[in-house]
């Protein structure tokens, strides 16, 4: 009984932004449990972490329809609070991206302009894990792509394509 009163507390609270950094900068230091950045990034974080680990959900992959159904077992079950509409809205958008079903398995890598390329062409030589741990800037993303060509045996990259990749590193693996 008192977990799922603390859970409620603590959606509410989330909700409503009280348990949310208490600036814009903050909230851009705030990790977010290593969550990716995205739109639903602090719902999900709230929300979920009231009452469990991050780990318990990060390392599934699910339709949106399946992590609907989860939430509404959350609340039926579990005595997770009802998130309202929007809040609803924002965990659905933010699991299924980043922790949903596609076509292929992404293997975790946002969705965005250069994640195809980013997927076979740094997949082909090692792990993606190599690639989401990393956390650089603009300029060693750049660096590190051309070194990936001219040491490591990548294939050279069209001017074009080398600025769809580093965009995309950059923006989802940026510091």
């Amino acid at each position: 009984m008192r977990l799922t009163i603390l859970a409620s507390a603590m959606m509410l609270l989330a909700s409503g932004g009280l348990l949310a950094p208490a600036s814009a900068q903050q909230a851009d230091d705030f990790d977010f449990g290593g969550l990716d950045p995205g739109p639903g990034r602090e719902a999900v974080y709230y929300t979920c972490r009231a009452c469990h680990s991050l780990k318990q959900f990060t390392q599934q992959r699910q339709s949106r329809e399946d992590w609907d159904a989860l939430i509404d077992r959350m609340v039926d079950t579990n005595g997770m609070a009802e998130p309202e509409a929007a809040v609803r809205t924002q965990l659905l958008g933010y699991l299924s991206s980043h922790f949903g079903l596609d076509e292929e398995d992404w293997g975790g890598l946002p969705p965005g302009p250069g994640r195809e390329e980013v997927y076979y062409g740094c997949q082909a030589c090692h792990s993606l894990r190599i690639v989401v741990q990393q956390g650089l800037s603009r300029d060693s993303w750049d660096e590190t792509l051309v070194w990936m060509v001219d040491e490591q045996g990548m294939p050279e990259l069209e001017p074009d394509e080398h600025d769809l990749i580093l965009d995309y590193l950059a923006k989802n693996y940026g510091p």
